[in-house]
């Protein structure tokens, strides 16, 4: 006769509270499971999905719709300014891209202490990622032009470019803003692992959203072509947010030190450094 498997034997696998970002030893199942952290006492629905992703993403998801929704807004409405059309693309990238930047920013960088219900993370986070957003966001325009101008100059062979030629400019342009981002990001969370994988999911989040910013714009014609370009910010917020997190999770998981290293000891400690068996980490 078989015999069920003792609670000893049972494989476990590793998650993170989606509060506090604590490890969590769960059974391994492909059901939906009820969980509560010990630490936070946050209870959560978790489920599993293919490729590593699970319903822990859906805040990181949320996250960056709202953040890519706002940053359309503002972006519209810069474009609106009649001033605009008239100043030199250079210029003009820089503000549209900045504006954005400063909204994805804030929003990425508040969301955390949002959901943590902790009004001081909140406020800082709101504060920093706006001010890094929009930096990032006018660097990222100004690089992103350069490159953005001379690979349409170098490819184009027609007074209009083909949608290959653009594609492969915007997913450029969006990879750099991206990496950028997911800087700001690390360097807000103040540990050297989030700068790190900031910067890589970032800047993969930013190519795929990129890849897929003009063939939506192209397709969804609606308003104008409006309905289309909010589809491309919303898939580009998305991704750059759920790459980032993505990523974070992996590393976290692994228990990389790399993820309990402060950059500095000026900027505010990562709440994850005050968790239970972080001081071992952090000296590993």
């Amino acid at each position: 006769m078989n015999q069920p498997k003792s609670a000893k034997n049972e494989t476990k696998t590793i998650i993170l509270c989606e509060k506090c970002s604590q490890k969590l030893r769960i059974p391994k199942s492909k059901k939906k499971l009820r969980v509560t952290c010990p630490t936070c006492r946050h209870e959560f629905n978790y489920k599993p999905y293919l490729f590593g992703f699970s319903s822990n993403n859906k805040k990181p998801l949320l996250v960056g719709l709202v953040g890519s929704l706002i940053g359309f807004v503002l972006v519209e409405i810069v474009n609106f300014n009649r001033a605009l059309a008239t100043t030199n693309p250079l210029i003009a990238t820089m503000i549209t891209i900045g504006a954005f930047g400063i909204c994805f920013g804030a929003v990425m960088g508040s969301a955390e202490g949002f959901f943590r219900k902790n009004k001081t993370r909140l406020y800082y986070g709101l504060k920093v990622g706006a001010i890094l957003g929009l930096i990032s966001g006018v660097i990222s325009g100004f690089i992103a032009q350069i490159i953005y101008s001379s690979i349409l100059s170098a490819f184009a062979v027609q007074s209009v470019p083909s949608l290959s030629v653009v594609m492969f400019a915007r997913t450029i342009g969006w990879c750099i803003l991206g990496l950028l981002l997911g800087v700001a990001y690390g360097i807000k969370e103040n540990t050297l692992g989030d700068l790190k994988y900031g910067l890589i999911g970032g800047s993969i989040g930013g190519a795929i959203g990129g890849f897929f910013f003009d063939p939506l714009s192209i397709l969804i014609q609606l308003g104008g072509g409006t309905i289309g370009r909010l589809a491309g910010f919303s898939i580009l917020g998305m991704t750059i947010s759920l790459s980032i997190n993505y990523f974070r999770e992996v590393a976290i998981r692994q228990n990389l030190p790399e993820m309990y290293k402060p950059i500095t000891r000026k900027l505010p400690t990562n709440p994850r450094l005050l968790l239970p068996d972080s001081t071992t980490k952090n000296s590993q």
